[in-house]
Parts: structure tokens; C-alpha cells; sequence
């Protein structure tokens, strides 16, 4: 268990991680699935970028700072999932294969929409409950465009 703001910081870091794993694979593909590859990426900053905004406005909420409500068990143990797939996709483990990389990272999203879903307590602040839900939605969103 940890608070709030440490879930926080590792969501970031789980966001970071799948951008750098899209552009990764977008600078070792070409065509349609290179663009997909750029695209995700783009909204992997975007998911980086607004775990951050939130951490900063909760930063200052003792409430929630000192909130046991977060389980990050899932979260680190996708972490480095996460730091093994950009490894591998870096080292050409998917070269060649489209199909491959697509179903790769597919099942990553999966994960990443399952740890989502599952860091907050029930008990946790509101808003922290709907952002992990919309960030669950995107992965799942994502996992979507990987299947094609």
C-alpha cells in the first residue's frame, strides 16, 4: 500500500513507459502501422501529461496524500513488464512482424486497463476513482485499435 500521490507517480510512469514503447515501435515499422504506433504514443503523452496535472493539484491535499488507498502491487509489477517490452521492442524482438508487435502491445494495454481499473480502493477520493476509470477506457480504447 502507498498513498495516493506515490499511485499517482507510478500511473506517470506506466504512461511514459508505453509512449517511449509506441515510439519505439513506430521508429521500427513503416505504413499504417508505423502512423498507429506514432498516434498512441502521442496519447500516451497526453494520458503522462494529465496523470501530472493531477498529482500537482492533489499535491497540496493532506487528505489525500496520507491516504493508504492505493494498492500498487499491480502497478509495479507492470512496470516492469512495461520496461521489458520497450527493452525488447529496442533490441528488434518484433522486427519484421507487424502482427507480432500489434498483439504485443495489445496485451499490454489489457493489462494496463486492468491495473487502472483496480489502484483505488473503493473508498478512494471520487475524482481519483473517475480519472483511473478514464485512463482503464482509453487503454481499453487502445487495446481496440491494436486488434484492428
Amino acid at each position: 500500500m502507498g498513498s495516493t500521490y506515490q499511485l499517482l507517480e507510478k500511473a506517470e510512469r506506466l504512461e511514459l513507459l508505453a509512449q517511449e514503447l509506441y515510439l519505439t515501435l513506430a521508429g521500427r515499422f513503416g505504413g499504417e502501422t508505423r502512423e498507429l504506433f506514432k498516434r498512441l504514443a502521442a496519447e500516451e503523452a497526453q494520458h503522462a501529461a494529465r496523470v501530472r496535472l493531477l498529482a500537482a493539484r492533489y499535491r497540496q491535499d493532506k487528505k489525500l496524500v496520507a491516504a493508504l488507498a492505493a494498492d500498487s502491487t499491480q502497478m509495479d509489477r507492470l512496470l516492469v513488464e512495461a520496461e521489458e517490452a520497450v527493452a525488447a521492442a529496442a533490441s528488434g524482438t518484433w522486427d519484421g512482424d507487424p502482427e507480432a508487435a500489434l498483439k504485443g502491445a495489445a496485451e499490454l494495454e489489457r493489462r494496463f486497463c486492468q491495473a487502472h481499473a483496480q489502484s483505488l480502493s473503493q473508498d478512494a477520493h471520487p475524482d481519483l476513482r473517475a480519472f483511473f476509470e478514464q485512463l482503464a477506457a482509453q487503454d481499453k480504447a487502445h487495446q481496440a485499435l491494436l486488434k484492428g
